[in-house]
């Protein structure tokens, strides 16, 4: 989902989750007694984000692109493709 948008666009749109979930803490305070699914989907809802974001992290692809990169101009080789 975020793969495809730009970098600003991918920052914005994590800091906007973050937002609505600091938003909804009354809520949830108000409705934890009160709602179990509340709980469900909040807790389903922080596994999946987290998860992702521990993968988004784990792709290191283009960071070590553009070490090759780098690396092809420090030494003077030609670059991959």
């Amino acid at each position: 989902m975020a793969r495809n948008l730009p970098r600003s666009r991918t920052v914005t749109f994590h800091r906007a989750c973050a937002v609505v979930w600091a938003v909804s803490f009354v809520p949830a305070l108000l409705w934890w007694s009160q709602s179990i699914w509340f709980v469900i989907v909040a807790s389903v809802y922080a596994n999946v984000k987290s998860d992702w974001g521990a993968a988004e992290a784990a792709d290191d692809s283009g960071v070590l692109e553009r070490l090759d990169r780098i690396e092809a101009l420090l030494t003077g080789r030609e670059g991959p493709s």
